[in-house]
């Protein structure tokens, strides 16, 4: 597998939206981490402050909004965030809790994980919407 970069062609830009709906964006690339020695293949989500991190950091926590930290509202700040990447990709080296990545990925064996995404992006417009009213 190869290293992961900073180019939008390599990276894979997920509507979460509905069809009526646009938005919003999750980025994800799979492969290995630059200076990764063991070549371990992992999904990578691009977060807004342009740094990478392995997706099952925040899945493991069995909380929505630790997600929402992942999020681009609209494909203008996905678009500019790739506009400021620049060499190496940046890797946070988050810690993965075991127990709740099984948890996670137990409850998401059936493999629906698209569905899952946007059944999660329901709720993440409701917590938006919610933060924006108070």
């Amino acid at each position: 597998m190869r290293t992961i970069t900073n180019d939008y062609r390599d990276a894979k830009i997920m509507d979460l939206g509905s069809a009526s709906e646009k938005g919003p964006y999750l980025v994800t690339q799979t492969g290995v981490a630059p200076h990764e020695p063991a070549s371990r293949t992992r999904m990578f989500v691009l977060r807004p402050d342009g740094q990478w991190a392995d997706f099952n950091a925040y899945a493991c926590q069995d909380k929505p909004e630790a997600i929402d930290e992942l999020i681009f509202p609209t494909i203008n700040d996905v678009l500019a965030i790739f506009n400021t990447l620049r060499g190496r990709p940046r890797v946070l080296d988050l810690p993965i809790d075991k127990d709740g990545l099984k948890a996670w990925l137990e409850r998401h064996k059936d493999g629906n994980q698209v569905q899952a995404a946007h059944t999660w992006a329901i709720g993440y417009r409701a917590r938006r919407r919610e933060k924006r009213t108070k």
